[in-house]
C-alpha cells in the first residue's frame, strides 16, 4: 500500500489493527508455554504480568471506539498544516512596518537646529570684551611716540635703576621674606597677613606706560638707542655676532635714530585727542 492510500485510513482502523495484536501474542504465548514447562514458575508470573498490560490496553482501545475523531481521515488531519504556513507571509509585512518607523527619529533630529542661534547671540559680547580702548592701545597703534614707550619698557632696565637702594629697607622687615628678583617687595611668612606681599618700592619712579608717557618723544628716543647699545654688547658677549636677534636690535636703532620727535609728540596728542583719552 502506498503513503497516499495510508492517509486515506480511518483512526478507528488503526484502532482494530492495535486490538487483533493481543490474540496473536496469546497463541504464541500457549506455544511457548508447552515448549518451556520445565522452567521456573517465575517466569509465568512474569507471564501473568504482560497479560495484565495487554488487558489495560484493551481498556484504552476501548476508549477509541466512543470517540468520534475515529473517523476522520489522516489526510485531513494533515491539511491544517498547510494553512499555518501560508499565514507566515504576513510576519513579513508587519516585520516591514517596523523597520520603516526609525525614518521618524531623523525627522525629529533635524528639527533641533534653532538651537545654534543661542551661540551667535553670544558673539557680540565676545567681540566687545576685545575693542577695549586705553591710552597705551591707542598709543602703541597709531604713533611713534607710543612705539617708543613700548620698545623702551621692553629693556628697560638696561637704562633705569629701579627701585632706587635708597628707597626700600636697609633689612627685611619682621616677619615677612625678601622675594628673589623683585629688590623692595616682600612676603608675610607670620601673623595675621601670611601670604600678602609688601610693596616698599615707589610707583612714581617705576618705569610705567604712565610714567614714560609723561617724557617728550625725544627723551624717549635718547633713552631707547642707549637701551639697544648695552643689549646689544650684552647680546654679542653671550651668543657671537651675526644673530637676529642683532639685526633686529640694529633695525631699531635705525629707526629711532631717523625718528622726527617733534611730529611723534604732536600726533601722540591727536591720537588721545581723537579716542577721547588722556594719560
Amino acid at each position: 500500500m502506498s503513503s497516499s492510500e495510508d492517509d486515506d485510513i480511518p483512526l478507528k482502523d488503526l484502532a482494530k489493527g492495535k486490538r487483533s495484536r493481543p490474540k496473536d501474542d496469546e497463541s504464541s504465548e500457549a506455544e511457548f508455554d508447552d515448549e518451556a514447562s520445565d522452567e521456573p514458575a517465575a517466569e509465568e508470573d512474569i507471564d501473568d504480568f504482560i497479560v495484565e498490560d495487554e488487558e489495560g490496553d484493551d481498556n484504552e482501545d476501548g476508549d477509541y471506539d466512543s470517540d468520534d475523531s475515529d473517523d476522520v481521515l489522516l489526510s485531513e488531519l494533515k491539511s491544517p498544516t498547510k494553512k499555518k504556513a501560508a499565514k507566515k507571509p504576513a510576519a513579513k509585512s508587519k516585520a516591514t512596518k517596523k523597520k520603516a518607523t526609525p525614518k521618524k527619529k531623523a525627522t525629529t533630529a533635524k528639527t533641533k537646529k534653532p538651537a545654534a542661534t543661542k551661540k551667535t547671540a553670544s558673539k557680540p559680547a565676545a567681540a566687545a570684551s576685545s575693542s577695549y580702548v586705553s591710552a597705551s592701545t591707542e598709543l602703541y597703534a597709531n604713533c611713534d611716540k607710543g612705539k617708543l614707550i613700548q620698545s623702551l619698557l621692553a629693556r628697560w632696565w638696561y637704562v633705569y635703576t629701579w627701585p632706587e637702594p635708597s628707597t626700600i629697607p636697609s633689612s627685611t622687615p619682621k616677619g615677612y621674606d625678601a622675594l628673589d628678583g623683585f629688590p623692595g617687595v616682600y612676603i608675610c611668612t607670620s601673623g595675621e597677613n601670611v601670604g600678602k606681599f609688601k610693596d616698599c618700592r615707589d610707583p612714581k619712579t617705576a618705569p610705567s606706560f604712565k610714567n614714560l608717557s609723561k617724557k617728550t618723544s625725544e627723551e624717549l628716543r635718547d633713552d631707547l638707542l642707549k637701551a639697544i647699545d648695552k643689549q646689544m654688547a650684552a647680546l654679542i658677549k653671550a651668543e657671537g655676532e651675526g644673530t637676529k636677534t642683532e639685526k633686529d636690535l640694529k633695525d631699531l636703532q635705525k629707526w629711532a635714530t631717523k625718528l622726527n620727535c617733534s611730529k611723534a609728540d604732536k600726533d601722540a596728542v591727536k591720537v588721545l585727542k581723537a579716542a577721547k583719552l588722556t594719560v
